[in-house]
């Protein structure tokens, strides 16, 4: 059997990847096998125990491949993210892909209310992520030791306190908007906030991001 390229391994992984994604939503991430997997796509077990030496390896590389697919959105935007703007910027497409990207939106929606965690599982999962990237949240606390970024916040301003409350605020609003509808909600539908299928993540995101560096930020004259 011919050996496969680099791009030709990388297809058959994703292939791999997205069909494990498309059972865990279906059947649910403990009755789902790495041999149902096999079969969703015509492979071999040995096929994807080739990519996947485990299922909880198979999870950690679904949650780094989605990540990735985030990132390379951004990046397309802001190469580099050195200003509040660039920052508000990086949140506002991430929050797009989630809104917007079938992959990442089932993903999400995936992780945030069909995902079985267990203590243990949990913890797998976090060793196997951290040989595959940095913590984000500890990308993210990187950010805010940008030049243009810290001239820009109030002296006393805890910073970690900051990046905890920001993280904090997208999970919940990613829940929120991903599980709830309000088609008679209160909120204005006028500037869409409100959609017909439920509330923007996008405008929560934009609105929400606002809304707490307002408190942090100095005024535009320099003076707290």
């Amino acid at each position: 059997m011919a050996r496969k390229t680099k791009e030709e391994a990388a297809a058959t992984r994703e292939s791999i990847l997205m069909a494990a994604l498309d059972l865990f939503t279906e059947k649910g991430y403990s009755s789902t096998t790495l041999v149902n997997i096999a079969k969703r796509i015509g492979m071999t077990r040995g096929a994807v125990y080739w990519h996947f030496e485990n299922k909880e390896a198979l999870l950690a590389a679904l949650i780094d491949h989605v990540h990735e697919l985030k990132e390379e959105a951004v990046h397309s935007q802001v190469s580099n993210i050195q200003t509040i703007e660039d920052l508000r910027t990086a949140c506002v497409v991430y929050a797009q892909m989630v809104e917007n990207d079938p992959v990442v939106h089932k993903f999400e929606f995936f992780m945030m209310y069909q995902m079985e965690w267990s203590e243990e599982l949990l913890e797998k999962t976090k060793r196997n992520m951290h040989e595959l990237r940095e913590n984000p949240l500890n990308v993210f606390r990187e950010h805010f030791n940008q030049p243009e970024i810290i001239a820009r916040i109030k002296l006393g301003i805890d910073v970690d306190h900051l990046v905890l409350t920001l993280a904090s605020f997208w999970i919940g609003a990613c829940k929120i908007c991903l599980g709830c509808h309000f088609p008679d909600s209160e909120f204005s539908k006028e500037d869409g906030v409100v959609t017909g299928t439920g509330i923007s993540f996008v405008k929560t995101v934009e609105r929400g991001f606002d809304l707490i560096m307002s408190g942090v930020l100095k005024e535009e004259s320099g003076n707290e």
